[in-house]
């Protein structure tokens, strides 16, 4: 008021966009606290200045954070590497699946995926911060945790053959594996041990052992 002719701001703490006239711009205050901002004003004479201080108090933002996606095999449970910080004192695990937390409200929950969840393959798991008082929002954040089949094998029932015999094995596998080989505990040989129904031809130390043990690995 009453005309004046000259502005100096003063901002402690904070940096300014920019000054045009009595309105400063946008202050960008990267740090929580308390800051003054002061405006001086001065007339034409240069002896009258006016002189008005506001105080903003900034708080710190929440934050969360899930962590990085990850990958385990069904059947296991997953031991979460989440944080939270800011303003937040407190968070809340969340899952799109049907598994459960040992304790949702920790950072490093521990997860146990559903029958559910390991036919779906994967489950979004979100932490949720507290709501700080004050102006700042709640945060939030989510990873992905697939969840792989485990591989099975079968290599199928014991049999017995006459010596100088082969024998074709008929086997299977399931689960995430998608492929597998077979070894001998004997010496003798396979036609294609990459073979599910590989046919196996006993040596003659296979002959006198009187049994050898095949074994189909995924």
């Amino acid at each position: 008021t009453n005309s004046p002719t000259s502005w100096s701001w003063t901002i402690n703490g904070g940096t300014p966009s920019s000054f045009t006239a009595q309105n400063p711009g946008g202050v960008v205050f990267n740090t929580a606290g308390t800051y003054s901002i002061t405006l001086a004003a001065t007339n034409a004479c240069g002896n009258d200045t006016m002189i008005k201080t506001n105080y903003i108090t900034v708080n710190s933002a929440a934050t969360a954070s899930a962590g990085s996606d990850a990958i385990i095999c069904a059947g296991s449970a997953y031991t979460l590497s989440g944080s939270r910080g800011g303003s937040a004192t407190g968070s809340t695990w969340t899952t799109s699946g049907s598994g459960a937390f040992d304790n949702a409200s920790i950072a490093g929950a521990t997860y146990t995926p559903s029958a559910a969840d390991k036919t779906a393959g994967s489950v979004t798991l979100t932490i949720t911060t507290n709501d700080p008082s004050g102006p700042c929002n709640a945060a939030s954040d989510d990873m992905i945790l697939t969840i792989n089949q485990a591989a099975t094998a079968n290599a199928s029932n014991d049999a017995s053959i006459n010596t100088g015999s082969p024998y074709t094995l008929s086997a299977s596998i399931g689960g995430s594996a998608t492929s597998a080989t077979w070894t001998t505990s004997g010496t003798g040989t396979f036609n294609n041990n990459a073979s599910l129904t590989a046919t196996y031809t006993p040596s003659n130390a296979d002959n006198i052992a009187g049994s050898v043990t095949l074994t189909l690995t995924t």
